[in-house]
């Protein structure tokens, strides 16, 4: 099972990842802005998910995803 910090880490990492494939395919730097609040929702479910299911549980392990979903609505 993937820990806490793995799972943030390689949701931090595909975010650009995607963004990059984004831009080689020439899709606008606005739809990928557009996309961005949408993708950054969906990583902190993700996120918040794996952090309600961790045994025992601890408020900080919801850090992740909060930080993900104020990120998404700063940028909306």
């Amino acid at each position: 099972m993937l820990s806490l910090l793995a799972l943030s880490l390689i949701c931090l990492l595909l975010l650009p990842v995607l963004m990059l494939g984004m831009a080689l395919l020439s899709i606008p730097f606005l739809v990928i802005l557009g996309l961005l609040p949408w993708l950054l929702r969906v990583m902190a479910v993700i996120l918040l998910i794996r952090a309600l299911m961790e045994q025992p549980f601890h408020l900080v392990s919801l850090t992740p995803a909060a930080i993900a979903f104020l990120l998404s609505v700063l940028l909306r």
